[in-house]
């Protein structure tokens, strides 16, 4: 059943995030896989782009996990809802903008699709709540 196959990657990916298991999430990469951060509007390609793309979010949230609240996997496509949560310690350049850190706890919504290909992603497109996290780092 490849979905399951695709649904126990997709975990593992986020468990290794949760632990800064950088050695796991390089392994899901492959040569043609594109990362494309939607509030960003990065995209990063090559085996190395998802790791790359993490790597960013930690820099700017060093302690970041994520809760899965919904996981919908199909024979080529796995849909992940949840909450992301960590402490905004690094610059913050979204829309032309820097917000630079002052130690402030986020909690924001994120939703994320892959397309995954004998294991591997080969696509991803990432997404979080903007407004909730450009509110919360104002107050």
């Amino acid at each position: 059943m490849k979905n399951e196959e695709n649904r126990s990657v997709i975990q593992g990916l986020y468990a290794a995030i949760n632990v800064k298991d950088f050695e796991y999430i390089k392994t899901l990469g492959h040569e043609k896989s594109e990362w494309f951060d939607i509030p960003f509007n990065s995209t990063t390609i090559g085996e190395s782009s998802i790791v790359a793309s993490w790597e960013k979010r930690f820099t700017i949230f060093p302690d970041v996990t994520y809760e899965i609240k919904n996981l919908i996997a199909t024979d080529s496509y796995v849909i992940v809802q949840g909450i992301e949560r960590g402490t905004h310690n690094g610059t913050l350049k979204l829309y032309e903008k820097e917000v630079e850190p002052k130690g402030t706890a986020i909690e924001v919504g994120f939703c994320d699709v892959y397309y995954l290909e004998s294991g591997k992603i080969l696509k991803a497109n990432s997404n979080f709540d903007v407004c909730s996290l450009l509110r919360q780092l104002a107050a």
